[in-house]
């Protein structure tokens, strides 16, 4: 062969030695044929279990359950749990506890949100300014403040002075809760928050007129209205709130 070609086979060989490298020929084999694939799966698989298991050791455990805490059978046991400060649901947001007032049974159950910082020192609700505006609305239509029974969804205040919107319906269900047990015939709602978690509407539309809840097959007519706070911070929507007052006397006969 003469040099050239000599140098050409050379470098041929070179190649293929080059190629065989990079494919792992190199490396030493036994006689029986091997998955390389199945062994590289079998790493990663195990790769990932000890990464797992780190993690899952590394992990704080997991916090334990907080007991249940059985509802009152009565409105006198309820106040009373509110403001021993028994995990009730809305009395878990702060440290100051403000329960419901009125009486065991009432024609008229009045539902907010939540009291008014005016209240907490008190810890009575309705002794703040709001529950002074709210006496006078209802006089208006010859209905006495003390004969009836409010409550709010919250009996607490959250740091943010508003209620968690993830946690509207649990508390909607206990003022549910109340209802049975008040069994009023007539409802009045407070605000926006306090129509939203019991009709779900907004309270611009729920004003229109009087709605219904529907309680254990009896329906309860329910009026709508601005808080007296909101009245307090904005005078002139008094005239809508009177409106709505005038709307639900006509209606419900009172």
């Amino acid at each position: 062969m003469d040099p050239q070609g000599q140098i050409a086979a050379s470098g041929l060989v070179e190649s293929l030695n080059g190629w065989w490298e990079l494919a792992g020929v190199d490396a030493a084999v036994g006689d029986l044929p091997v998955n390389w694939l199945e062994l590289d799966a079998k790493a990663a698989a195990i790769e990932i279990s000890m990464t797992t298991a780190s993690a899952v050791q590394q992990m704080p455990p997991p916090a334990p359950a907080k007991p249940a805490v059985d509802w009152p059978l009565d409105i006198d046991s309820l106040k009373a749990m509110v403001a021993g400060g028994i995990a009730l649901p809305g009395n878990d947001f702060g440290t100051c506890f403000v329960s419901p007032v009125g009486p065991a049974t009432s024609e008229v159950m009045i539902i907010s949100d939540l009291p008014d910082h005016d209240e907490l020192g008190a810890e009575t609700l309705g002794s703040g300014a709001t529950g002074m505006l709210l006496g006078r609305m209802l006089a208006a239509i010859d209905i006495d403040l003390a004969d009836c029974y409010w409550t709010t969804l919250a009996t607490t205040i959250p740091p943010t002075a508003e209620i968690p919107e993830n946690a509207l319906s649990g508390l909607a269900e206990f003022a549910r809760y109340q209802i049975g047990l008040v069994k009023p015939k007539y409802a009045i709602l407070l605000g926006s928050t306090a129509c939203k978690a019991l009709l779900d509407e907004e309270l611009m539309k729920a004003r229109a007129e009087l709605r219904k809840i529907n309680h254990d097959g009896s329906n309860i007519a329910v009026l709508t209205t601005f808080h007296p706070r909101t009245l307090i911070a904005r005078p002139a929507m008094k005239a809508q709130a009177w409106k709505d007052l005038q709307m639900f006397a006509k209606r419900a006969g009172l």
